[in-house]
């Protein structure tokens, strides 16, 4: 298992972050960023994942998770 950070950031800053997050890969951190997008839905806010080593692995718009939800609810 590895370690993840996950920060909401707007405008460049942060927001909210999660430390220590221990996942078996990146592919794991989708059903938290998508719990960060719901508690988060603010326009101009993202969702940046950093592994470890302070690399980023993903960086998303909450706005684009939220929407991407929605139609796999639909």
């Amino acid at each position: 298992m590895h370690l993840y950070d996950f920060e909401v950031l707007m405008d460049g800053a942060v927001v909210a972050a999660e430390r220590a997050v221990r996942l078996f890969d990146p592919r794991a951190a989708w059903p938290e960023i998508a719990r960060l997008a719901k508690r988060h839905d603010q326009p101009r806010c993202k969702i940046r994942v950093k592994d470890e080593s302070g690399r980023i692995v993903i960086l998303t718009g909450v706005v684009s998770v939220l929407r991407h939800a929605r139609t796999l609810a639909a």
